[in-house]
């Protein structure tokens, strides 16, 4: 595994810990990004984390070189469909279920053999490793709209 992907996996799930650790309930409610919430993203970001380890194991029964993929449009159907579910969940769980998705996918792609890391990239699929990209995106929402308890 390359010790820089997993060095960024573990920062922003250490990010992801941090925020969290300081926000209130009501502020994991509160609209940031409508319709989002800080708690319906870490609900969204624990999802991905998950699909992505679901495509890896289904890669590993099927012996595939690569996990399936899925296109832009479709991922965005998805996160339209499943919105109104993250909303809902209350905030400490969609915070806990994030966090153990994190660390669940982190250290399984921390496992894979270097090879399989390698296929992936050159195939176009950092984001099936680096988890860090997706976290990133919506650590910066979610900080920029608490910006007094992200300094």
């Amino acid at each position: 595994m390359d010790p820089k992907i997993n060095e960024r996996n573990r920062a922003a799930l250490d990010r992801l810990q941090a925020i969290a650790a300081r926000l209130s309930d009501d502020e994991l409610l509160r609209p940031i990004d409508q319709p989002w919430s800080a708690a319906a993203l870490f609900a969204h970001v624990a999802f991905w984390d998950r699909f992505t380890h679901a495509r890896w194991l289904h890669a590993i029964e099927t012996r595939s070189d690569l996990p399936l993929s899925i296109d832009d449009p479709a991922m965005e159907m998805v996160n339209q469909a499943a919105l109104r579910e993250w909303a809902v969940i209350p905030p400490r769980i969609a915070v806990e279920e994030c966090l153990i998705a994190a660390a669940a996918i982190d250290d399984f792609i921390d496992s894979l053999e270097p090879d399989a890391v390698s296929r992936v990239l050159l195939a176009g699929g950092e984001r099936m490793v680096d988890r860090s990209i997706h976290r990133r995106e919506h650590l910066e929402t979610i900080e920029g709209a608490f910006p007094d308890q992200c300094s």
